[in-house]
This record gives structure tokens, C-alpha cells and sequence, in this order.
């Protein structure tokens, strides 16, 4: 792909300036195409999403795959979604910008999106399927906060898979207190890696430019639910030399350490583990590497006595409860070990005996022991 160049930027800059600007409000939003029922065969008039489909493609932000069929099923690329977040803020703001076809086709479309913040950043790859997230984000972008006032009731952390400190959190529950977006379950389920549909595009650009289409819904913070003990993903590393009741008496007191971080973010819940593990180890510890259990998490939470690997496999037991996957370091050797942690594509390390929570500063490399 060209990269826009800052010539072409300044000509669709200067284009859109030279067209005097309404003021900007959903008023703006004027239908430029009529919809005939049944124009789309398989947009049917009884389909979850034919009022999204007429909204969207009255006001002349999206079209059918051919002139009678829409492709309901079809994904979306980030160009194709880009072009629809420049039509609504256009609309909106009355800008009355001309977009031309240019080489790549998209290009005068990017620049304008460049240019009023829809997006702050080329794609390497414009033609790729855009993700649920992805779309949020682009068309979010398009409206301000005023065309986008809160009509749901989303807790913070409701939406079962939409973390904290994600970089499209933001972006997700502002469309769902919006009504604009309300999930695929009643759990309010977003799936945001997976490809978006054009059907499902058409309902959310059919809410963000008619109100009376937008979804009042409640959601509420669920409770903790700590994965089981027989489902932790490190069980048999873990385990180590206890028995089963020696392995769910550790669990249940790991489950009431992490329970007040479990609705944090991945980097305040390594923090907090970290935290309250050293200070359980400095209320009166042991260290010991020959103790019974000295190497697992029932020596470090029932009896009092762990070496590192106590301390990593007992960071490792609070970690697999929350359904953090990680990697214990130096693993059965005579060498400090602690738990490595993938968090967003950057790796941490959780070391309470070390001392250290926080970006490892090279591969499998520790601030404080070489």
C-alpha cells in the first residue's frame, strides 16, 4: 500500500475546508438512498438486523455486496470499516467532504481519518478482516461523547471478555452504555478477536446514526468465579510432592489471596500476588530447602517453610486461579527460579522472593540475578 503522503493529506484538508461546515449534531444525517423492501434477498424483512441494514444504507454509509444482495455473512476489512467511521463522522459534522477514488481506493478516506483522529495510525495491511475490537475502536471514534450519551447500565468489568487494560476497553464499553452495542449472549459476550460480519457492522452503524435503533441493556459485575483445582493449568507441576488435600488446603487459602484482584488488570494482579506473598513470607517464614513441602504451595501458605521454588510454584497457584498461564522459570534446578508472564506481548516477572514484579529487561533475563 502507498503510504498517504502529506501532500495528498493537505489536499482532502484543504477540500473539506473549502465547503462551508453546518453545525455539527445528528441532525445533519439526511437519507440519500431509498430502501425498497426485499431489495436484498437475504436481508428478509423479519431479519434481526433488516432495520440496521435500511438505516445504513438510506444514509449512504454502507452498501450491498451487489445491488440485490448484501452478504449479511461476509467479513469486513479495516479499509471498508474506515471508510464507513469517515462517512458517519462526515455526516455528523457536516463537513460535506468529497471523497474521490484514489490508488489505493481507500487513500482520501485514510487521510481523513488521519486527519480528525478516527484513526492515529497507518495498518500495514488495509485489505486484512478487521476484529470486532478493531471496529469498535475505528467507529467510536466517529461520534463524540454528545451523539453517544449513556442509556445502559455496564458495570465496570461486566463484560465477561473485555479486560481491564485492554487497549479496546474503552472503546467496547462506551458503545455498550451507548446502546449501540449489547453482546452476543445474555451475558454480554463480546468475542473481540473475532472477524466482525456485515450484518452485525450494519446493526451498530444503524444505532450510531438513529438513536431510537440503540439497545438499553444492564449489565452487572459477576462474581469471582476461581478456576477449579483440578482444572489449574500448571496441576501437575504444581502439585509437586502434596497429596490432594494437602494441594486444596494451599488452593483455598491462594483463592482468598486473589479474590480482591481478580476484577484488576493483569499488571495489578501480579503486583498484588507479588505483594501480598512477600509479606506473607516476612510475617514470620522460613526458609528451608529441605524441609517436607519445602518446594511446594503447601509448604509456602500451610507450613510456613519454602525455598524460590516454593515461592514460584505458590505465585504460580494464585496465578492459574485467576486463568493466568505462565512459565516457571529455572524449574527443578539449583538456581533462583519465578514466574514468567505474557501480558499483552510483553513478558513480566512475579518474584515476591526476589523482590522484583515487573517487565523482565531481556528473555528469561531478571533485574537482580544473572
Amino acid at each position: 500500500m502507498k503510504k498517504i503522503t502529506s501532500l495528498l493529506l493537505a489536499a482532502v484538508m484543504l477540500a473539506a475546508l473549502c465547503v462551508p461546515a453546518s453545525a455539527a449534531g445528528r441532525s445533519n444525517f439526511k437519507k440519500v438512498n431509498t430502501y425498497v423492501e426485499g431489495q436484498f434477498t437475504d436481508v428478509p424483512a423479519t431479519s434481526w438486523c433488516a432495520a440496521n441494514v435500511r438505516t445504513a444504507y438510506e444514509y449512504g454509509i454502507m452498501g450491498g455486496k451487489t445491488s440485490s444482495y448484501f452478504d449479511t455473512d461476509g467479513n469486513l476489512t479495516i479499509a471498508q470499516t474506515i471508510v464507513m467511521a469517515c462517512r458517519l463522522h462526515n455526516l455528523y459534522y457536516g463537513h460535506n467532504a468529497a471523497f474521490e477514488t484514489g490508488d489505493p481506493w481507500y487513500q482520501f478516506y485514510v487521510a481523513y481519518a488521519l486527519q480528525y483522529g478516527i484513526i492515529t495510525r497507518e495498518y500495514n495491511s488495509y485489505n486484512s478482516a478487521v476484529s470486532r475490537a478493531g471496529f469498535a475502536m475505528i467507529l467510536g471514534a466517529a461520534l463524540p461523547d454528545e451523539a453517544l450519551p449513556e442509556i445502559s447500565s455496564i458495570e465496570d468489568g461486566a463484560i465477561p471478555d473485555v479486560p481491564s487494560g485492554s487497549n479496546y476497553y474503552d472503546a467496547v464499553y462506551r458503545l455498550y452504555r451507548a446502546g449501540v452495542l449489547t453482546g452476543n449472549d445474555a451475558k454480554g459476550t463480546f468475542t473481540p478477536f473475532s472477524n466482525i460480519t456485515r450484518g452485525a457492522a450494519a446493526a451498530i452503524i444503524g444505532r450510531m446514526a438513529d438513536a431510537s435503533l440503540r439497545k438499553q441493556i444492564t449489565l452487572k459485575q459477576p462474581p469471582f468465579e476461581p478456576v477449579p483445582v483440578n482444572q489449574l493449568a500448571n496441576l501437575k507441576s504444581l502439585r509437586k510432592n502434596a497429596t490432594d488435600a494437602e494441594l486444596k488446603q494451599a488452593y483455598d487459602i491462594a483463592v482468598e489471596l486473589v479474590t480482591p484482584y481478580a476484577k484488576l488488570s493483569r499488571e495489578e494482579q501480579l503486583c498484588g500476588i507479588a505483594t501480598e506473598l512477600r509479606r506473607l513470607f516476612d510475617s514470620g517464614m522460613s526458609y528451608s530447602m529441605s524441609d517436607p513441602h519445602y518446594n511446594d504451595p503447601y509448604g509456602y501458605f500451610v507450613l510456613g517453610t519454602a525455598s524460590c521454588a516454593g515461592c514460584a510454584r505458590a505465585t504460580g497457584l494464585c496465578l492459574n486461579i485467576l486463568g493466568i498461564p505462565y512459565e516457571h522459570v529455572n524449574e527443578n534446578q539449583y538456581s533462583h527460579q519465578w514466574c514468567r508472564v505474557n501480558i499483552n506481548g510483553t513478558y513480566w516477572i512475579c518474584d515476591a522472593y526476589g523482590l522484583y514484579c515487573g517487565p523482565e529487561p531481556g528473555p528469561y533475563a531478571h533485574p537482580y540475578f544473572s
